[in-house]
């Protein structure tokens, strides 16, 4: 064996390219045959991602045939095993890096025309609850005074129409969540669920660890050539590579569970306290000529605007909580704690370059592509911390358009505020009209004003997410931008490595 930097005919890539196809691809296609993996390279893209699922559902199988083959090739010369296995984990390590990128892409798509029809449903609900407040609160203020003179047929109309954009809202949400489960559905279908998306990563690693465990053995072997430290450098910076494609995936997968559920929960929160005011909104509507029906719809009034204060509350709760499930699923599932020390892999990749600059020129085959992994990596630090920046602010905009933390407890709120004032006034003055009426103007002006929000912010806040995507769009930095440019210069690396 032959690790220095002044390598013969009979260097480390000269023989094993043949055996790296074959090895690499029978993982990924257990039914072909060994012939026919060498010829054929691997490109996985989004039009055939159904073989992540494939890969996952097949990897004992898979495992075991490449083990069979690692020893059918037992016959080739240390150098060749040395350059083949290289090899071999960088383009394990390429797969797992694009499957990574594919699974953010996919998994945390939105529905083209989300944001708008989802403002448009909101935006109706609160519209229409303002239109409801200004005359109940006109009627109201007549009747403080003169009950006889309250409107009955306005008092209908201001509550049916208080209950129709109830409903709309409820059904906004309802149609959001129903697309979220048909997405949840069409990524299950391309192995991009996250059940899916975890086997596929930890049979990946297996594969790299294993790939890893035997270079490192034949390395060992032979610690008294020249070229020793060098492979072991190259070692460390493969194993930082390994370290830090699973602590990327780690992190897309905890963030995009995380704002999913968020969403869900939202969804169905929102959909539940729309329902439970449309209620109010019908019972209101009964209260009419039938008064006993008052305190039964403000009741209702109050259970809504409670839910409608928490849901942003428990739905960020229950956001955090499935992140950090996520983070122990795939802990457990690989049995250690994602962890990638940026610091080392720097440090590392600036002694493979100064190898690389060998006044000969001749360095162990496999180190250039090596070196353009390392590269692309060290530059995915700061490709994370944009697109994790982009990423936080387009979703601290969409919780804005789902009245979020900050909005919806306080119009949730002033909504619950009125119905308590309803409640008083319908079951402690129920023989009082005029304290009755009173209470209800009251109860109308809180209400006035929690209406008037959401109305305004719905509109702000869809305009100031619309211009910041634009922006963002312009500039070719939208998450999905990103992305793919990523994944573009992800393909130039692979074209690299197959030389090796």
């Amino acid at each position: 064996m032959n690790l220095g930097c002044h390598l013969d005919s009979h260097d480390f890539a000269a023989r094993l390219h043949l055996r790296s196809a074959r090895v690499f691809l029978l993982k990924a296609c257990a039914s072909l045959t060994l012939l026919a993996v060498s010829q054929a390279p691997l490109v996985v893209t989004i039009n055939s991602c159904n073989s992540y699922a494939a890969y996952a559902e097949g990897q004992s199988l898979a495992l075991g045939e490449s083990t069979s083959a690692l020893s059918s090739t037992s016959s080739l010369s240390e150098e060749q095993q040395y350059s083949q296995l290289t090899k071999q984990i960088l383009l394990a390590g390429i797969e797992l890096e694009r499957f990574s990128l594919n699974f953010r892409l996919e998994s945390a798509k939105q529905p083209r025309f989300r944001k708008l029809r989802y403002f448009l449903a909101q935006e109706t609900a609160a519209a229409t609850g303002l239109g409801f407040e200004i005359a109940f609160m006109e009627q109201a203020k007549k009747g403080r005074r003169r009950p006889l003179q309250v409107s009955k047929p306005v008092l209908h109309g201001a509550l049916a129409t208080a209950m129709t954009g109830a409903i709309i809202g409820g059904s906004g949400s309802c149609l959001e969540l129903s697309s979220n489960m048909l997405q949840a559905i069409k990524n299950k279908r391309h192995g991009f669920d996250f059940k899916t998306a975890n086997k596929f990563v930890v049979a990946k690693l297996k594969e790299i660890d294993q790939l890893l465990a035997q270079r490192e053995a034949l390395v060992a072997a032979h610690p008294d050539y020249p070229g020793y430290q060098a492979a072991v450098l190259e070692g460390k910076i493969l194993k930082e590579l390994r370290n830090c494609f699973i602590a990327e995936y780690s992190d897309f997968n905890a963030d995009t569970k995380g704002y999913i559920t968020y969403q869900n929960v939202f969804y169905l929160l929102n959909a539940s306290y729309s329902a439970v005011q449309a209620a109010g909104a019908w019972a209101g509507y009964r209260g009419v000529t039938k008064p006993a029906y008052n305190g039964p719809a403000n009741v209702l009034f109050v259970v809504s605007g409670a839910m409608a204060m928490v849901t942003p509350i428990i739905s960020t709760a229950a956001g955090k909580y499935a992140r950090k499930r996520a983070y122990e699923t795939i802990e457990s599932q690989i049995g250690e704690k994602p962890k990638f020390d940026e610091h080392a892999f720097s440090t590392q990749g600036k002694e493979l370059r100064e190898i690389l600059k060998s006044v000969n020129g001749t360095v162990i085959s496999s180190m250039p592509g090596t070196d353009r992994l390392a590269v692309y990596t060290d530059a995915a630090t700061l490709f994370k911390k944009q697109l994790d920046s982009e990423t936080t602010v387009m979703r601290r905009n969409e919780k804005v358009a789902l009245q979020n933390n900050v909005l919806a407890p306080v119009i949730g709120a002033q909504l619950m505020t009125q119905g308590i004032f309803g409640c008083i006034g319908s079951y402690r003055y129920n023989l009082q009209p005029r304290k009755q009426l009173s209470m209800f103007y009251r109860g109308a002006i809180v209400g006035t004003v929690g209406t008037s929000m959401a109305t305004v912010g719905n509109a702000v806040s869809l305009l100031s997410t619309l211009s910041y995507e634009h922006r963002l769009s312009r500039e070719k930095k939208l998450p999905a931008q990103l992305i793919k440019a990523r994944l573009e210069h992800l393909e130039e690396v692979e074209r690299e490595v197959r030389k090796i």
